[in-house]
């Protein structure tokens, strides 16, 4: 690809339009953005104009006839089978990731998981920025790293959350590789479990000897990934010993210990000066511990950050307090497992508010252990997937002695005010959804944003 070439960029979302507009300020002459769903026929990107192809049959035109392109990037969320007719027809496919990766001039860290990952991000690029590092934070949480690739020496570390769609197919792996648990999600966009953890292979499949891999020994994906890196590998555990990596020195408590060569280990800090809230979270402190100790960054660096983050937005966000209930919003966490934890992060008791659009989720494991959570009081079902969840919740409650009581609503905001009600002082209300957000809103920042203004308007009994 020169700056010459015939490039279409597929998808006119908030990264389609940051690559165009990186392109055109780099040179490149012939940028069409080719997108299945908007009406306008031109995009403004920075002071310039981009020719926008629409309609149903956008991607196709990519392959021949007046646009026809040599090079076209895919934007995340379109699935590379979709353009199986366009590679036919002799386009290369590439995506923004896979270009970064063959270009940036700095090291860089791959993050990805099924959740944790932007949490994880943002430990190891605070960590590294506290050390005096050049450090830059980019990919799937949210900013384009074409954004800061001029900014990028050398001597610079670049820290990327890589999601599924990102890894898909890349071909090149991470100077540095975390991989956080893997169970299974997007089962709206991957065929199956299978594809959405092959897919996410991508970030260990191509790495060298002089590289890292830093995996959860505390669960069984690791046997799906450690077999096929050639880098160093780096153990986490919240529970037991390990040899190269980080671990607790007690389940869930004690000290936080990193040791390297077979043993020559370091007290860090305690589990009890954490910021973040939820043991869930210290599977991404474990990680970030380990990444920034390989990397150089000094204990006091390690230390300031564990002490002082207590976390992204929409993730176990403390909202306010009413009555003396408190409000928390989990917007972001859109599976059973993170909506379990978000339950279990509490020492009192809980009001758990979930649902949402269907991303056809197995829902059975989240019944069982939201029924077996002695602080969880009621939950609250919403949306399209109450119906699947309610059964799920009463399916595991035989047995129970004390079981769960179960609310159905149509929407959060009817949720939140029922939740109120039934809630007294010292109880936690949390809005943990296990699903996606389309039904009601454009997505979980949004939904996030609502039932914080819901909150904000509650007025003092």
């Amino acid at each position: 690809m020169n700056k010459n070439s015939k490039i279409g960029i597929l998808g006119a979302g908030v990264e389609g339009a940051a690559l165009a507009q990186f392109l055109l300020e780099h040179g490149f002459t012939d940028v069409v953005i080719f997108d299945e769903k908007m009406n306008d026929d031109e995009l403004i990107v920075g002071e310039k104009k981009v020719k926008v192809v629409n309609g149903a049959d956008a991607f196709n035109k990519a392959a021949s006839g007046e646009y026809a392109r040599a090079v076209v990037f895919r934007s995340p969320g379109i699935h590379i089978n979709k353009l199986n007719d366009l590679r036919d027809a002799g386009v290369k496919v590439t995506s923004t990731t896979q270009y970064f990766f063959e270009n940036c001039p700095g090291r860089i860290i791959g993050v990805t998981g099924t959740k944790g990952k932007g949490t994880t991000s943002t430990l190891i690029y605070m960590m590294l920025k506290e050390a005096g590092l050049d450090a830059y934070l980019g990919g799937n949480i949210g900013e384009s790293p074409l954004t800061f690739f001029d900014k990028v020496t050398r001597d610079s570390w670049v820290v990327l959350e890589l999601s599924s769609f990102q890894l898909h197919d890349l071909t090149i792996s991470p100077h540095v590789a975390v991989v956080l648990r893997v169970t299974w999600d997007h089962m709206d966009y991957h065929k199956d479990v299978d594809e959405y953890v092959e897919a996410k292979t991508a970030i260990v499949r191509y790495q060298k000897p002089e590289d890292f891999c830093v995996v959860n020994a505390d669960y069984d994906y690791i046997e799906r990934f450690l077999p096929l890196t050639s880098a160093q590998k780096l153990m986490v555990s919240r529970f037991g010993h390990v040899e190269n990596g980080a671990f607790l020195s007690q389940a869930d408590a004690g000290e936080i210990v990193f040791c390297r060569d077979g043993g020559k280990c370091e007290e860090i800090d305690a589990v009890g000066n954490v910021a973040l809230l939820g043991a869930h979270n210290l599977e991404n402190i474990l990680p970030a511990v380990t990444v920034a100790k390989v990397v150089g960054a000094p204990k006091e660096a390690i230390c300031k950050v564990i002490e002082t983050f207590s976390g992204l937005p929409h993730r176990l966000e403390f909202v306010r307090e009413v009555d003396g209930v408190k409000y928390y919003n989990d917007s972001f966490s859109t599976t059973p497992e993170t909506s379990v934890s978000a339950t279990y992060a509490f020492k009192g008791p809980v009001i758990l508010i979930a649902g949402g659009s269907e991303k056809f989720l197995d829902y059975t494991e989240w019944g069982k252990e939201l029924q077996k959570n002695p602080n969880l009081k009621a939950v609250f079902v919403t949306g399209a997937t109450a119906e699947r969840m309610e059964k799920s919740l009463k399916e595991a409650k035989e047995g129970q002695e004390f079981p769960l009581k179960i609310y159905r609503l149509p929407t959060i905001k009817d949720a939140l005010a029922e939740a109120r009600k039934i809630a007294v002082s010292g109880d936690n209300i949390v809005m943990s959804p296990a699903t996606a957000s389309f039904d009601q809103f454009k997505n979980y920042k949004e939904r996030g944003a609502k039932f914080k203004e819901w909150v904000g308007q509650m007025e003092e009994i």
